[in-house]
């Protein structure tokens, strides 16, 4: 089981409107092309009005999102010797939402497909590229298998009145082909396939998810208005890291007949823990990571829903070991560099 697990979340973070039946499919290419350019929009007369972020997403329309996750990650290695590894990474995403369901509390439920992904990336100067129905040889849709059991295979989420993300569910058939496509149909029990499951949406589903639907406060606001979201705590290599998310209204913005709400958003991390532990005689010296995270919301007031964010976020973890040997004590450290970018689009 933790075999098919860990493929499947390995392969996921690493390279590893409506339409009736029998339309032409739609040509996606044109809509896999990230812009990262800020919204050029015009202040608003009253620029210091009030106002509330409120999700009006209206039952039975489709709408487009597209999402591009960027990743730079820089590692060194050294004992006696030095290696040093790098990957750049783009996937591009596109993520049609169509309402079908609201409840009495507000509570909205989506059915949710991806009908296209993109993936550029250079892991230590070799390349690697796979778009959906543009790859086509056999052999390299092997490799990217785990992106594949995501295209047009639908799921749905709930979505509660303020945001945030209630549960993932009905997911049953990207699962389904994941282990068709990965070969591990035969191999996997019941309990094996639901593990799968509940880690496919924890691990990749919901955070999608999360990213479209945020937490938006459900008092007036104006502008620099701040609030704040506390993670829950998260264990870390040996720490536990505490984040709040902290964010500010900067202004209030025209975009032709829209009123967008500019958001600036941060992060607060706490790092507690022991740094230094000791494991079979060798003993790890851990500096406490170095994390930081900024970006812009664009919430569209008028649409009541996001419609760009751009974010950024940085770590720095570093540590020193030291284990003897039968040449003496050998000492190592590991020093990695992540840089992640998140651009979202309503399209």
């Amino acid at each position: 089981m933790k075999k098919i697990i860990a493929a499947a979340l390995i392969g996921f973070l690493f390279f590893g409107c409506g339409k009736k039946s029998g339309d032409k499919p739609e040509d996606l290419s044109a809509k896999m092309v990230t812009d990262t350019s800020a919204i050029k929009a015009v202040p608003v007369a009253n620029a210091n009005q009030q106002f509330n972020l409120l999700y009006k997403f209206k039952k039975g329309v489709t709408y487009q999102y597209r999402m591009t996750q960027s990743t730079e990650d820089n590692l060194t290695l050294k004992t006696d010797t030095s290696i040093t590894q790098s990957l750049n990474q783009s996937i591009i995403y596109l993520f049609n939402l169509t309402l079908s369901n609201v409840d009495k509390d507000g509570v909205m439920e989506f059915s949710c497909t991806i009908p296209s992904i993109r993936l550029n990336a250079d892991a230590n100067g070799q390349r690697f590229f796979y778009q959906s129905g543009i790859t086509k040889d056999t052999t390299e849709l092997k490799k990217y298998y785990q992106y594949e059991a995501l295209i047009n295979n639908p799921f749905s989420v709930r979505i509660g009145k303020s945001g945030g993300v209630l549960e993932v569910f009905r997911a049953d058939r990207i699962v389904d082909k994941f282990l068709l496509l990965s070969k591990l149909s035969a191999q996997a029990s019941p309990d094996e396939k639901n593990s799968l499951r509940s880690n496919i949406v924890e691990s990749v589903l919901k955070p999608f998810m999360t990213q479209i639907f945020r937490d938006i406060p459900a008092t007036a606001l104006a502008k620099d208005s701040s609030w704040t979201f506390a993670q829950p705590p998260a264990p870390f290599m040996v720490f536990k890291v505490e984040n709040t998310n902290l964010y500010k209204i900067t202004a209030l913005e025209k975009l032709g007949d829209d009123t967008l709400a500019v958001v600036d958003a941060g992060l607060k991390s706490v790092v507690t823990g022991n740094n230094k532990v000791e494991d079979h005689g060798a003993t790890y010296n851990f500096k406490k990571p170095e994390t930081s995270a900024s970006g812009t919301i664009y919430f569209d007031l008028t649409k009541g829903c996001i419609k760009k964010a751009n974010l950024n976020t940085s770590i720095h973890i570093f540590f020193t070991m030291e284990a003897p040997t039968p040449k003496g004590k050998q000492k190592g450290s590991k020093d990695e560099v992540i840089k992640t970018s998140n651009v979202l689009e309503l399209l």
